[in-house]
């Protein structure tokens, strides 16, 4: 049996899992919309397909994450860790980032409204 937590297909809406430790977390397909996910450790968490909608990830580490075909629209990524995340195809308009994070967040593939996204930094 997986030490790892298996969430796939879960609804976590609205969930608070503020400082929780997620790392290499089976979430692919999770509706985690609205959750309250600061501080969090999703290193080499699988979001895959993981509706994401105006969760509020601020500080959170998606390091080496995969978050492939993530809707991540409106969602706060401010301070949050994107290194080495696969964000190939996630959609992250209206989301709320900094500079870095954006630059993150482009190199690794997510589709980015650039004007809005630019307006909420």
């Amino acid at each position: 049996m997986s030490e790892f937590p298996r969430l796939a297909n879960q609804n976590l809406s609205q969930a608070n899992l503020s400082d929780t430790d997620l790392s290499d977390a089976d979430l692919h397909q999770s509706q985690l919309n609205r959750a309250i996910l600061r501080n969090t450790k999703l290193e080499r968490a699988d979001l895959t397909h993981a509706d994401l909608t105006e969760a509020d990830l601020g500080g959170a580490s998606l390091r080496d994450a995969t978050a492939a075909h993530a809707n991540m629209e409106g969602a706060d990524l401010r301070g949050a860790d994107l290194e080495g995340a696969n964000l190939r195809g996630a959609r992250l308009a209206r989301a709320k980032l900094g500079d870095a994070e954006r630059e993150q967040a482009t190199r690794a593939g997510a589709e980015l409204d650039l004007e809005e996204a630019a307006d909420r930094a």
